[in-house]
């Protein structure tokens, strides 16, 4: 798999929406994590890349962090 510059810039925009739904003070759990990664998914779909090589492509293209910063804020608080 190679990085494409459409790859990068789907992770730089991810990153972006990580830090503004972080502002707006979105907690962990919440469903629009959920509809972010669903969305990524959807568009990064159309250049051919999986949703199970996600974590690939992120590692790839240097975004490995901000996917699993994606994945855990999707994961609703234990207690």
């Amino acid at each position: 798999m190679e990085t494409q510059p459409e790859v990068v810039e789907y992770f730089r925009s991810l990153e972006i929406a990580l830090n503004e739904q972080k502002k707006k003070g979105t907690p962990k759990g919440d469903p629009t994590y959920s509809r972010i990664y669903t969305q990524l998914a959807r568009d990064i779909a159309q250049i051919g890349i999986a949703r199970d090589e996600l974590p690939e492509a992120a590692k790839i293209c240097g975004h490995l962090s901000t996917f699993e910063r994606l994945e855990q804020l999707m994961k609703k608080p234990v207690g």
